[in-house]
Parts: C-alpha cells; structure tokens; sequence
C-alpha cells in the first residue's frame, strides 16, 4: 500500500511511513512529514540527520542558560543588522 510519499533526496519511493516521519530504504536518511507536507522545495528539504549535524555543531553555544541567552541575542542583533 502506496503512502504518497517518495524521498526528496534519491527521489525513490521504496520508504517506509511512520506517524511523524518517513524512512528511505535506499539512501537510508530519514525526513519528517511535516517538511514533506509544506511548501518547501525537494532539493532545500533537510533530513533528520542533517538537521541534528547542524544542531551539534552549536552546541558548546546550549551548554548552559547563559551562553545560549548570549548566542540568541548575537543571533538577534545579526538578524536586525541585515533588515536594516
């Protein structure tokens, strides 16, 4: 029984379903059916494990309250630099 769904990555439609995701059986990277069901394009679509790669590379800026408080407004400032 076909889900409707096919990978954004090898584009193959050998994946398994889940509730909140979906598992490909050829390149083996999984991606979340909230990313499939929204308006983003294939190619800009992350996988869960991408997503967690990009998240451990912050991680030393979650460590404690503090520094992640002190990262988020960087990140704020940065952000209000370039509406400028």
């Amino acid at each position: 029984m076909s889900s409707g769904y096919y990978c954004p990555r090898c584009h193959s439609s050998k994946i398994l379903a889940y509730n909140d995701h979906i598992e490909c059986l050829d390149c083996h990277l999984n991606f979340s059916i909230e990313d499939l069901e929204s308006d983003i394009e294939d190619d800009n679509i992350l996988a869960e494990e991408e997503k967690s790669g990009v998240l451990d590379a912050f991680k030393d800026e979650f460590k404690d309250e503090e520094t992640m408080r002190k990262f988020v407004n960087s990140l704020s400032e940065d952000l209000l630099e370039d509406d400028e």
